[in-house]
């Protein structure tokens, strides 16, 4: 089966020939369709995961998937040859991966029929990025009116979150590039910052003197997270999926912290985000869709920037 993999930690990634996987008796053998790339996936491909995770070689990279299922493992029940399914790949050891023809997912893992409605690079979109989203809309519990301050509101996560956020009735500030103003108040956010241009803090104390009830960064690091927690108003909430927020520093000052993960709503969030992307209640907003083959050109480009999420396409 073609994949993009790589094959040590200096080879960067390629498209390579490999055997077709067989399921265990509690995998899905699932014919990929599209797949997308997100941040973790290019963290993986410059080895940054060293350390945390095991890299079993030759490892395929991606993890979000839509697919149809080909064969079932012989302990599977409620899942058949023909299902449509979407999900992530969430193994422990970094092997098997999206980024193929083909891959195994166990059947009580990340993985939910996918809705008639959805076409599979849209629901390809969703899993990891809209997860992540919702984690940390989760964790910040937005009620209605509240300021919420969306750090990173332009990528993939912070397209969902704009709009999760929004739902739930709060005042969504959201940090945009100049030209994506129009695109995110169509998501749902009340206001935009401009961080080209902007000093973040000034400018919403401009429109928000008392500062933010909570804050949503997505992008941030370490110190770099602080600007952003420094706007919460005592009582409220800050939210981080990589990791930044300091529970124990924001809580001296009366705010809440959370690291979340993707993994925190579990699969039966995935299975809800996904009927709701298929109602059009939330919209999966797609940057570009490229080919198998071009993968590794557009995992270098990834940090550049991009609105939405970049997908994959697979199956022909």
């Amino acid at each position: 089966m073609r994949a993009i993999a790589m094959t040590g930690f200096d080879t960067g990634l390629a498209l390579h020939d490999l055997p077709k996987p067989e399921p265990a008796a509690d995998e899905l053998l699932v014919r990929v369709h599209a797949s997308s790339i997100n941040p973790i996936d290019v963290m993986a491909a410059a080895g940054a995961l060293r350390g945390m995770m095991e890299y079993d070689f030759p490892y395929v990279l991606g993890r979000d998937f839509a697919g149809v299922v080909e064969a079932v493992g012989s302990e599977v029940v409620g899942s058949n040859v023909g299902d449509a399914v979407l999900g992530f790949i969430a193994k422990p050891v970094l092997h098997d991966g999206a980024w193929a023809d083909y891959l195994t997912v166990r059947v009580e893992g990340f993985v939910v029929p996918k809705p008639e409605a959805l076409d599979f690079a849209t629901a390809a979109a969703l899993p990891i990025a809209a997860l992540t989203a919702l984690a940390a809309v989760d964790a910040v519990d937005p009620h209605p009116g509240d300021p919420v301050l969306v750090i990173g509101a332009g990528g993939g996560v912070g397209s969902f979150a704009v709009q999760l956020a929004a739902q739930r009735g709060a005042t969504v500030i959201a940090t945009a590039k100049p030209g994506d103003e129009q695109r995110l108040l169509g998501l749902g956010a009340a206001e935009t910052i401009d961080y080209t241009t902007q000093d973040l803090v000034a400018a919403v104390r401009e429109t928000h003197p008392d500062g933010v009830q909570s804050v949503i960064d997505l992008v941030n690091h370490g110190d770099g997270f602080a600007p952003g927690a420094s706007l919460v108003q005592a009582g409220g909430r800050a939210a981080s999926p990589v990791g930044a927020a300091n529970v124990d520093e924001l809580a001296a000052r009366g705010i809440t912290g959370a690291n979340v993960m993707g993994s925190d709503p579990g699969p039966a969030g995935l299975a809800r985000l996904a009927e709701s992307a298929a109602s059009g209640e939330l919209k999966v907003v797609i940057d570009s869709i490229r080919p198998l083959g071009e993968v590794p050109a557009a995992v270098e480009e990834f940090p550049r920037g991009k609105r939405g999420k970049v997908v994959v396409s697979i199956a022909e």
